[in-house]
């Protein structure tokens, strides 16, 4: 019998070299089955849960995307206006809505203690009386205009942080959806 014959019929140039590799790399196949004969007695058990870990690993962080994803339509909706944003958006326009009817009334004020200014005697105090009211309403539609800038620049921010959230909703999705497709499911 051809000795060639014994390794079904191969070339024996392909046997040669086959062999050659194992005995060049005789070293690693050493330390390699010595890993594998010195790993505790339960490493197998723990390699044969590898999968269930794994899909597990890829069911939490896809979840994790999908609750990030929601978190960020709590903040702004799904297209960016919604939600949290929008509430804060609307209440920054309320805001700056009585501001202008406060300035209206201040002006109003302001002219009412011009006209009651021309009354010789008493038209003086009433004007001066007046007068400090219109400062007084002006002071505060100013403190409601600043508040309301306040409202819109944490609308700003809610953005943001809804748009990275959505990203990392996605990204999240995604690294789960591929570590389960390690386990094939």
């Amino acid at each position: 019998m051809d000795i060639g014959e014994l390794f079904g019929g191969r070339d024996m140039g392909d046997v040669k070299k086959a062999v050659g590799f194992v005995l060049d790399n005789a070293d690693d196949f050493d330390k390699v089955l010595k890993l594998v004969r010195d790993l505790p007695d339960d490493a197998l058990g723990f390699l044969g849960q590898l999968p269930k870990l794994l899909k597990s690993l890829g069911d939490g962080l896809a979840e994790a995307g999908e609750q990030a994803v929601k978190a960020a339509g709590a903040l702004v909706g799904d297209d960016g206006e919604g939600g949290a944003r929008r509430a804060l958006s609307g209440s920054a326009d309320t805001m700056g809505s009585a501001k202008d009817k406060l300035n209206d009334a201040a002006g109003m004020l302001a002219e009412l203690a011009g006209e009651l200014d021309k009354i010789p005697g008493i038209g003086d105090a009433a004007a001066k009386k007046l007068n400090s009211g219109s400062s007084s309403i002006s002071g505060v539609a100013g403190e409601i205009d600043s508040l309301a800038g306040n409202l819109r620049d944490l609308s700003g921010i809610l953005y943001e942080v809804g748009q990275a959230l959505s990203g990392l909703g996605g990204k999240l999705g995604e690294s789960g959806g591929t570590v389960r497709g390690l386990t094939g499911s």
